[in-house]
């Protein structure tokens, strides 16, 4: 038996009890899209939030970094219920969806997105720690808060092909 099959079989019990229950799919799901639907919706406003700084000067831009330290807290919560959620709907239906060329699509651009988020927040921690002045590093913030954006809609995108695939 493959590790696939092995892994399948081991959550076998949950997959049933998981596709015998539609107040369980119902919880799990509300989890799933709630998660992205806060986590999505702090990022977008951040990402936004830098845009506009980007085009500011002076203390206005430093207000905005706080702004994305305080949305970045609020993003990995949110994601952590929705990563849950993902994890017990995966473990639901493992031998579909880890053959689904959509499920690895969204894996990859969340993948992605934490990654972004990570240079993100380095990015302002630097630019915190130098007072705002670095033209370049908001240059980096600002491509940044376009690949979130790009990103976040990628993964909704790919999330609503899975879902329908």
């Amino acid at each position: 038996m493959s590790i696939l099959g092995h892994l399948a079989a081991a959550a076998a019990p949950w997959a049933s009890f998981y596709n015998d229950s539609t107040i369980t799919q119902a919880l799990i799901a509300f989890g799933h899209f709630g998660g992205m639907m806060v986590a999505g919706g702090s990022a977008v406003t951040a990402d936004r939030g830098v845009l506009q700084a980007c085009r500011q000067a002076g203390s206005g831009r430093l207000r905005r970094i706080d702004d994305i330290s305080g949305a970045h807290r609020t993003v990995i919560a949110a994601l952590a219920v929705t990563s849950i959620s993902g994890v017990l709907m995966l473990a639901a239906d493992l031998d579909n969806l880890a053959r689904s060329p959509w499920f690895w699509l969204k894996m990859s651009l969340l993948l992605l997105l934490l990654i972004n988020g990570w240079f993100m927040t380095r990015i302002s921690q630097h630019l915190r720690r130098d007072g705002g002045i670095a033209p370049r590093l908001w240059g980096r913030l600002q491509l940044a808060a376009t690949a979130s954006l790009v990103l976040w809609f990628a993964v909704l995108l790919a999330g609503t092909l899975l879902s329908i695939a």
